[in-house]
């Protein structure tokens, strides 16, 4: 039994504790390169990777040639796992496989002799039943390889050794290609013609300057091993350019007439590494599904006649069917199934043990410089060879000459080692002349033979001459490079297989060239269930949105008109539009519920996202725009053209943090302003004008129409044709709520107003707010709280003006008062545009808050001040200046200890007339003060002394002990 304090779990002393990001770096890394380098990726010089140079180059040493008998599979798999690669043998043997078959590999490396897999996805059969050897081509990859050309290396255990890289008297990597994926790496390289290849590579010696558009002179494009047809050569050109894209490849078919009188699809070329038999049971599955049905009703029959004298697949079609039939149901075939894909350039490779993304030029590049390095290493070995062998021969010539006394000197020796250093020290033989002529046969002594080593010593000079002409010229070297190239290319290469189309917009089908034209009814539901019926169908069905099958809580919320070769457009609440055409909508019954728009629209997240309109478009026509409106009051319009595109999602407009897409209509560009009939969530209910909107770009943010506040939003609008004026004594309540009064007597919380005018709402807290007033409608009949209309309000927070606007003119100001006796002027006109809420007063001291605000004209006035001690300092408005929103203002009156201002007034005895003359008048406007202990006292102010801005004022009411005046009002 464990000991209480024993740990559950035992101590590891291996682990070590180090953070990841340290941890990833050291160890992580070093494995991906592996992989890349050991694994998944080939080498640019010969094109193999290390498995596949190891099935060669095992092969090789079990002589398992092309003139000899066949090997088991097994046997060679077995000898390459236990001498070069040690791994899972199903690795070799499927890698062997790939090389052996005719489908998979354009040259292939391996002959096999059995069941090596088909077409159709058959896998071959077991390693113990098949046999292989290597084929013609492939001791082509491995010729000179004895004649030191490549660097060997010691295997895994250090028991054999085995090469580098394979001398390739071919480009490999372009005839085979490659494909394979790394650790953050992958490569695709589609095969190519031999002859082609061997015809650019030619070229590119001939000019290193050779554009990739002159080397697509000599190699057209990738051949691939089972035909077919590429398409785009502007395509082809920008992936041998870049080393990346994509190509459109279509099988190879043709429309005939059977042996029965009708039309039929033949397929006599299925796409490279696309599986026969899966394309044909997709296309019968189609046939019975419904989304493909309609475009699929002619399809009669699918058969595969391939046999062993070729390919051939045919989809019959019915009695009536005429060719313009045929050739859309063909069309329809490509654009839904693999008979059009498209064939992948990442032509990734490892050149100096690194992976590197090259261009085709770049590919030959490599490998001429590789021949350049296998050619000279041959060349070197070869003459080290005659260079020895024209030594020894010499050293024969001279021996024959002087024979007897050769014989002798042999003859008289102790021993070989003496008669070794007999002829050398008495005829000046080489130590290794001297050791061939003592292992020298009798018979080669003779007359006849003399001539056939100054033959062969004749033919060894003028050998010698041409290898050392090799190595000294490059020209030379890269005259035998081409020359046996030329040679591999003659014996080897074949007709080109791959036909290619030139222009690149063969590739392209228009859909609408496929789609049946019927008008239908699309139905959508709350949930983004979508389906179709064909308009006849609706018309006979009940169409009652009750008798749809829709999950519980989910209903019908969109029917729409439409025709299959619409543009159904989808708009979301995040901004965003998605499209579909109107036959890619399942067709269904009415009582079906249909499909999930995101299932249909893969970039469509219903889970994030929600629909707010659906329309359908015939066309996008740019005399007609969208208008979108969103739920916080913004507004826009784009015309349709803006919209048109192939991508599936798209940006429809740019939307503010927290704010959503609601509506979206679509209008005529020179549609006449309207109204529009707003509720919110709130339960505002008013009707408002829309003013001009210019047609504007689809990624900019909205104009706002009007502002909300931020716990309010739209929740349904509706266009009218007509707008209802009302006017409004309004005033806030002691509870802080909008009240429609009477009559009135206007005073700071209580004014005048209509729906044409803004309400400008001051609070103490510095802040200004901007309300339309046709949002108030409803004050008309209830009272409505304050933050209905201006959300939540600050701590202590509370309005202390309201004033009625409709004009932002230059000669009226706003005047600021506030409790520690600062006093600013900011021009009226400074608060017109579009806002909902902002500040317009910035405090000085912290404990500060605004008391009284009031708009007036700029000059010809007073300011009056009354603080709660009895102090009140009255002066010229022109001792302020005019400021801006955010500045803090003046020091009004200097105020003693613990006396704060209670009132600000703009006070002026002169007036204009008609013809803007001012004249001064009798003013007895009263202050009417009241303090805590409801002590009264009335003030003229024309009493009131007229000081500097800035003085400690005038004492106009005694206040006692700690009394204070609590309420100012004028008479």
């Amino acid at each position: 039994m464990a000991k209480k304090n024993e740990p559950l779990i035992p101590r590891d002393n291996n682990i070590i504790g180090i953070p990841l990001e340290e941890a990833m770096p050291e160890n992580y890394l070093p494995y991906a390169i592996e992989v890349a380098k050991d694994r998944a990726l080939p080498d640019v010089r010969d094109g193999l990777k290390p498995v596949h140079r190891r099935i060669l180059y095992g092969s090789y040493m079990l002589k398992a040639f092309p003139d000899r008998p066949y090997y088991k599979s097994a046997r060679i798999v077995g000898d390459i796992l236990g001498k070069y690669h040690p791994h899972g043998d199903s690795s070799v043997y499927e890698s062997m496989v790939i090389l052996a078959q005719e489908f998979s590999t354009r040259a292939p490396l391996i002959e096999g002799h059995g069941n090596w897999g088909s077409i159709d996805g058959d896998g071959a059969a077991a390693m113990r039943y098949t046999e292989a050897r290597l084929s013609p081509i492939a001791m082509e990859m491995l010729r000179d390889i004895e004649k030191d050309t490549v660097d060997m290396v010691p295997n895994y255990s250090d028991s054999e050794m085995e090469p580098k890289v394979l001398p390739s008297r071919y480009p490999n990597l372009l005839v085979n290609g490659t494909f394979g994926i790394a650790v953050g790496l992958a490569t695709n390289i589609p095969p190519h013609n031999l002859g082609e290849v061997t015809n650019g590579v030619l070229a590119y010696i001939d000019n290193n300057d050779i554009t990739t558009a002159e080397l697509m002179d000599h190699i057209k494009g990738p051949d691939l091993p089972t035909g077919g047809i590429l398409i785009g050569e502007k395509s082809i050109l920008s992936a041998y350019e870049t080393g990346e894209g994509k190509v459109a490849y279509r099988a190879k078919t043709n429309i005939e007439k059977l042996e029965n009188g009708r039309l039929g699809i033949v397929i006599t070329e299925f796409p490279y590494r696309r599986n026969k038999a899966r394309i044909l049971q997709t296309i019968s599955e189609m046939t019975g599904d419904k989304r493909h049905a309609k475009a699929l009703e002619s399809i009669t029959d699918i058969r595969d006649e391939s046999d062993r004298n070729g390919i051939r697949a045919v989809v019959e079609l019915k009695k009536n069917v005429d060719e313009d039939i045929a050739d859309k149901v063909l069309k329809y075939l490509f654009k839904k199934t693999d008979l059009q894909c498209n064939i992948s350039f990442n032509m990734v490779a490892l050149a100096n043990g690194k992976p590197e993304t090259m261009s085709l030029k770049a590919i030959i590049r490599y490998y001429v410089e590789h021949q350049k390095e296998i050619i000279t290493r041959r060349t070197q070995k070869e003459l080290d060879v005659a260079k020895k062998r024209h030594h020894i021969v010499e050293g024969f010539i001279k021996a024959i000459s002087i024979l007897d006394e050769v014989i002798a000197t042999i003859r008289a020796s102790k021993s070989k080692k003496d008669a070794s250093d007999n002829l050398i020290s008495k005829f000046k033989f080489s130590e290794a002349q001297a050791q061939a002529i003592l292992e020298l046969m009798l018979y080669r002594l003779t007359g006849l033979e003399i001539e056939i080593f100054e033959k062969e010593y004749a033919q060894l000079e003028k050998l010698i001459k041409k290898l050392e002409k090799i190595l000294s010229s490059e020209k030379e070297l890269l005259r035998v490079v081409k020359s046996e190239l030329q040679e591999v290319s003659d014996k080897y290469s074949d007709k080109r297989r791959t036909e290619i189309i030139h222009d690149d917009n063969e590739s392209k089908i228009d859909i609408e060239e496929l789609i049946i034209v019927e008008d239908v009814m699309i139905t959508v539901s709350k949930d983004g269930f979508a389906k179709r019926i064909p308009l006849k169908n609706y018309n006979r069905s009940s169409s009652n949105p009750e008798d749809i099958e829709y999950r519980e809580g989910d209903s019908l919320k969109y029917l729409i008109s439409s025709n299959t070769k619409d543009t159904v457009l989808i708009f979301t609440d995040k901004g965003f539009m998605y499209q579909t055409k109107g036959i890619n909508i399942p067709e269904l019954k009415w009582k079906e519920k249909g499909q999930r728009l995101d299932e249909i629209i893969k970039t469509l997240n219903l889970e994030n996202e929600k629909i707010v309109s659906v329309i359908s478009l015939e066309n996008f026509n740019p005399n007609k725009a969208f208008r979108f409106i969103t739920k916080h009051g913004g507004i826009k319009l784009s015309s349709l053209d803006k919209f048109q595109t192939a991508y599936a999602k798209l940006q429809a407009l740019k939307l503010r943090d927290e704010d959503d897409l609601v509506d979206v209509s679509i209008r005529s560009i020179e549609d006449e302003n309207k109204f529009l009939k707003v509720k919110s969530k709130q339960g505002l209910e008013f009707t408002l004008e829309v003013k001009a909107l210019e047609d504007t770009p689809r990624n900019i943010l909205p104009v706002q129409l009007f502002n909300f506040s931020q716990n309010d939003e739209i929740v349904n609008i509706e266009d009218s044709d007509e707008i209802e004026y009302f006017e409004l004594s309004l005033g806030i309540t002691d509870k802080n709520k909008l009240k429609s009064f009477e009559r009135i007597k206007e005073d700071s919380l209580k004014v005048k107003t209509n729906s044409l005018k803004e309400l400008l709402m001051f609070s103490n807290k510095g802040y200004v707010y901007k309300v339309p007033v046709f949002l108030m409608k409803n004050v008309l009949n209830e009272e409505i709280s304050v933050e209905s209309f201006l959300g939540k309000l600050e701590k202590g927070e509370k309005i202390i003006s309201l004033v009625s606007i409709d004009i932002y003119d230059d000669e009226s100001g706003i005047y600021t008062f506030t409790k520690k006796g600062m006093v600013k002027k900011t021009q009226l006109k400074e608060f017109e545009g579009d806002f909902f809420r902002q500040v317009f007063y910035k405090f000085k001291f912290d404990d500060d808050e605004v008391v009284s605000v009031e708009i007036n004209k700029m000059k010809f006035g007073h300011l009056i001040m009354i603080t709660k001690k009895g102090m009140a300092i009255k002066f010229p408005v022109e001792n302020v200046s005019v400021m801006g929103k955010v500045a803090s203002g003046v020091t009004g009156i200097s105020l003693r200890d613990e006396d704060a201002v209670i009132f600000g007034k703009y006070h002026s005895k002169y007036t204009s007339n008609e013809e803007n003359s001012i004249t001064l008048s009798s003013d007895s406007t009263q202050v009417l003060l009241t303090s805590k202990s409801k002590v009264k006292s009335v003030v003229k102010i024309d009493d009131v002394k007229l000081q500097n801005r800035a003085g400690r004022g005038t004492n106009i009411m005694m206040i006692v002990l700690d009394d204070e005046i609590k309420d100012v009002t004028l008479n």
